[in-house]
């Protein structure tokens, strides 16, 4: 380890013995790849109809002593075979019990087949590759070797042995009984390999499909970056892994350590101040891969991710993950192109890595780390969103149920004046402050009901600005002139809502602060844009303490904070003017949709206003 490592405060590794208790392959449902038993059980139906044809168009076979038998074979592997292909295109059974199951009856098949058709054209090979084929593209090289193996063994024995039980004339054994087992072992090789080849494609998709299903599902980080470890070590091979992330929120390095052992994984958790792996001669957007680690031929195979060049450099100063591995596959982890980590996977075996290896490892945690961010934002999108909803509800609390707490403080004070000076218009006041309080139970109501319910309100736009007007008109004894378009400009609910508490807040504001008695209310829509201009007569704004500038407009932060909020969260400008003595004038604009256009539109708002 790095000395600038080796010095850095670390937490001591805590370690757990995890038991692999799941099967090594997790079964797959029949849907997933019953396109293949579909395939295998169509093409056994047509390799029987071609036997069948070159049987019966041999002439020796039909008119020999196992004529019968062969028909006997053909009907009953025939029936089996369509049998199979019914349960197969219904998919009413599963892959693994019926893929064991057709292979055995094969196995018997074909060689009662190929047994029975030795006195004339023996469709020996046809009969021999299509089994082969499909062990090949179901289970791979190994499962190919191994049933190839046997039918070369069965071949010889059966024939030898019904040379024996029966006549010669029928059933003889000669040298072809020899040497066609050693052609079908090589030829049982060559398709076995290149179904290895298919079979690790499929294993590399699902694997990728396993990772995207894993970051979605709603676990604890930390398990879910052991569960793909794990997962990886079995995919690769291999038998160590450490994974190396950077907390964006304290800046330290995780490191999670993997060891794969033969009835458990040991896995441990290391934190420190500084990263763990230092690779110097890889730049940070490098993968690569080291199958000889002896000091004598120091090089590895570089992959850049970024520009996709192949290189090969000199190494210096590479750390194990353990003192016996034999070869590594390194990647780093990107972010936009920021390095936040490496992945390291070792080998303490013979096993040598392959380019393939480095590249899957290389696009494993490329869409790892994308998934995960992708998470991450989410995360952080919805806490916004909370944030957002709460400050909404904030706002709307301050311009609705607390103006209507304000306007039923100012008319208590008012009747206390009225107990001592002019009792007999106490009645009138207090039937006037029971209205006041009615409205602000009508208003608390109407929000509650508006937070259960998104849906449009049935009121429009322009029958709620008429009202608000004439409730101001009425309460506040301040005369309200609305000035707005004929025909509703159908905003959406949200803006509308939005557009409404921000028209209150002015007004409020224009009689608590200003103790004007007239207001304008401006109200207009563009193809682009809605625009809003509110104008009083009264003593003008403070501004929170800060005054305007030389033309009057005050300072960007300065406007009433509720208004702003709405306005920054609608997406458009608000200007606030205002003079001592001269009154107040607050204009916005707000785009409906995105244009170049809207973006002039606010500059041209106060004047619009003002005119």
């Amino acid at each position: 380890m790095p000395a600038a490592v080796r010095v850095a405060r670390t937490r001591p590794m805590a370690t757990t013995q995890v038991t692999d208790s799941r099967p090594r392959a997790p079964r797959i449902p029949l849907r997933a790849f019953s396109r293949t038993e579909k395939v295998i059980a169509f093409c056994r139906i047509l390799l029987l109809l071609a036997a069948s044809s070159i049987i019966l168009v041999d002439p020796k076979l039909p008119r020999s002593p196992v004529g019968p038998y062969i028909g006997l074979t053909l009907i009953l592997y025939g029936g089996f075979s369509v049998i199979v292909f019914a349960l197969v295109r219904g998919e009413r059974v599963r892959q693994e019990w019926i893929a064991r199951v057709s292979v055995a009856a094969d196995v018997v098949g074909i060689t009662l087949l190929t047994l029975l058709s030795e006195g004339g054209v023996s469709p020996f090979f046809l009969l021999h590759v299509f089994l082969i084929s499909s062990v090949s593209v179901r289970w791979g090289l190994m499962a190919t070797v191994r049933a190839t193996i046997l039918l070369a063994a069965l071949y010889p024995v059966v024939a030898f042995a019904a040379s024996r039980v029966f006549d010669g004339e029928s059933f003889g054994f000669s040298r072809a009984h020899l040497f066609r087992p050693l052609y079908l072992l090589a030829l049982g090789y060559l398709i076995g390999y290149l179904g290895e080849h298919e079979r690790q494609s499929r294993r590399k998709l699902g694997f990728m499909l396993e990772l995207l299903a894993a970051v979605r599902r709603r676990r604890p980080t930390g398990r879910t970056l052991t569960l793909l470890m794990r997962r990886l070590l079995r995919f690769l091979h291999a038998e160590h892994a450490q994974l190396t992330l950077l907390d964006p929120d304290s800046g330290r390095y995780f490191t999670w350590a993997v060891v794969r052992e033969p009835f458990h994984y040991r896995v441990g958790l290391r934190i420190t101040d500084q990263q763990p792996h230092r690779f110097e001669f890889a730049p940070p957007t490098e993968g690569f891969l080291v199958n000889d680690l002896r000091p004598k031929r120091p090089s590895a195979l570089c992959y850049d991710v970024v520009t996709g060049t192949l290189t090969r450099r000199l190494m210096s100063g590479l750390e194990r993950p353990a003192p016996n591995v034999q070869a590594m596959l390194v990647s780093p982890v990107l972010l936009q192109r920021q390095l936040h980590g490496y992945v390291v996977v070792g080998t303490t075996t013979k096993r040598r890595f392959t380019r393939e290896d480095l590249e899957f490892l290389l696009v494993f945690v490329g869409q790892g780390a994308a998934g995960f961010e992708t998470v991450r934002l989410q995360e952080k999108a919805e806490e916004v969103a909370v944030l957002e909803e709460r400050a909404r509800i904030a706002r709307d609390l301050h311009d609705g149920f607390i103006q209507s707490l304000a306007a039923i403080d100012l008319r208590v004070e008012a009747a206390k004046l009225l107990v001592d000076r002019k009792p007999e218009r106490l009645p009138h006041a207090l039937e006037e402050l029971h209205q006041v309080v009615d409205r602000g139970y009508q208003d608390v109501r109407h929000y509650l009901t508006v937070l259960r319910n998104t849906s449009r309100p049935t009121e429009g736009f322009l029958t709620v600005l008429d009202r608000l007007a004439a409730e101001f008109s009425l309460r506040s004894r301040i005369r309200v002139a609305l000035s707005r378009p004929d025909t509703d400009p159908e905003l959406p609910a949200g803006m509308a809502h939005d557009l409404t508490q921000i028209i209150r807040e002015a007004l409020h504001n224009a009689v608590r602060h200003g103790q004007a008695s007239q207001a304008v209310v401006k109200v207009g829509a563009r193809a682009t844009h809605v625009y809003l201009v509110v104008r009083d007569n009264g003593q003008g704004y403070r501004g929170n303490g800060q005054p305007p500038d030389a033309d009057g407009f005050l300072p960007r932060g300065a406007e009433p904070w509720s208004i702003r909020e709405r306005v920054e969260a609608l997406g458009g400008e608000l200007r606030v003017w205002t003079q001592p003595g001269q009154g107040t004038e607050v204009s916005l604009w707000v785009p409906l949709q995105s244009s170049t256009a809207a973006g002039h539109a606010g500059a041209a708002v106060a004047q619009q206003g003002r005119s």
